[in-house]
């Protein structure tokens, strides 16, 4: 009950009183229309609870990242009297919460379209959380929790543009890995002799013609593979900062994959959140599972990247190049991605901060070019 519905009660008994003491039928007639005001916004908040029947569904459960949600609510009440507008608390796609009214029919059903924004990658449950009860009068209010499953909205990144990426074998790849895979059956080339040279690769009637060491060079099949591996843990990051960091992040991840996969690559994508998920596939029709699998991931927890890196090291052998995107660049990371790209894949690796890089990190990232990676900072900010 609303101050408003207490005085009018108050009022009412004050009339009643008043006309039993001094039988003025004027007050009486005053207090029992007062009560009878009071009693009639009561039933109607009653009925109104009892009746209210909510649906609620999306258009669609996925959506891009950009995009326009539409949302469908329908409200049916059985009330024979009027009642206030309807007071609604709804979950939005981004994470927050909006309020706003709803005029009901007193009987059949009341429709309403929204279109809704999707700012940010995620997966969001979107509807009705309360919804609040008023009398025309303003006597009486409830507001209630609604306790049914809210559609779940998935927002899926929008991939950035993204750089050709590199294979191996090239510069960054070592000459022992270099031996391992060239076809030694069909010599296409010589040049001269280099430190580390085997000696059983040595040409020699060329080299006794030119009077210096001459040695054979063989096709070296390139690496059909490409791994993208995402840091899953954004730390103490949090608030809105932290949805910013989540569609960066993703969406760069997106770009890469839709460019391996668009270039026939077999593209392989392990995710090491609290659950161990891993995707992979060879063309496009692989790029709906990964986008989806990179909207549900919710960044809590995850292994320390250095040790994910560590941990995809026997998967070197066929991976023609690995890409690293992570919101944090330690020294045990920098060494963790120099070491993969020494076992023979070209590696790019991607930072994503809040801002503008550390010192530290921006040494970090000199010592990675330093070393033949390919590395990036992407600013959220």
């Amino acid at each position: 009950m609303t101050a408003r519905g207490f005085y009018t009660l108050l009022f009412s008994a004050l009339m009643l009183f008043t006309a039993l003491s001094v039988g003025s039928a004027g007050a009486f007639l005053l207090g029992i229309a007062a009560l009878i005001s009071w009693l009639l916004a009561l039933v109607s908040v009653f009925l109104t609870v009892l009746t209210c029947r909510i649906t609620q569904q999306l258009a669609s459960t996925e959506v891009q990242r950009g995009s326009l949600c539409r949302y469908h609510v329908g409200v049916r009440l059985l009330l024979p009297m009027p009642i206030a507008p309807l007071f609604l608390r709804l979950s939005m796609p981004n994470g927050k919460q909006s309020e706003f009214l709803l005029r009901a029919r007193l009987i059949g059903q009341t429709q309403s379209e929204n279109n809704f924004s999707c700012p940010h990658v995620g997966v969001f449950s979107v509807g009705i959380t309360h919804i609040g009860f008023v009398d025309c009068f303003g006597m009486f209010c409830v507001r209630l929790h609604t306790h049914a499953a809210l559609p779940k909205l998935t927002v899926l990144p929008r991939p950035a543009e993204s750089m050709p990426v590199s294979f191996s074998p090239g510069e960054g790849e070592s000459s022992m890995a270099l031996r391992a895979q060239a076809d030694r059956s069909t010599p296409s080339d010589v040049r001269t002799w280099q430190d580390g040279d085997e000696l059983k690769r040595v040409h020699w009637k060329l080299s006794m013609r030119r009077q210096e060491l001459m040695v054979h060079t063989y096709e070296t099949p390139q690496r059909p593979d490409a791994l993208v591996l995402l840091n899953c843990a954004l730390g103490d990051i949090a608030g809105p900062q932290r949805l910013t960091m989540v569609d960066v992040l993703t969406e760069s991840c997106a770009g890469i994959l839709k460019r391996l996969l668009e270039d026939g690559h077999t593209t392989r994508l392990p995710l090491s959140g609290r659950t161990l998920r891993e995707y992979s596939g060879q063309n496009s029709e692989a790029l709906p599972d990964m986008l989806r699998a990179l909207a549900q991931e919710p960044f809590d927890g995850a292994p320390e990247f250095a040790r994910v890196i560590w941990d995809s090291a026997r998967r070197m052998q066929r991976t023609g190049s690995t890409v690293l995107l992570s919101c944090d660049l330690t020294p045990a990371i920098a060494d963790a991605a120099i070491a993969i790209s020494r076992m023979g894949p070209h590696t790019r690796f991607t930072l994503v901060t809040a801002g503008d890089a550390t010192p530290d990190q921006r040494k970090l990232l000199d010592l990675l070019l330093a070393s033949g990676l390919e590395a990036t900072h992407i600013s959220a900010a």
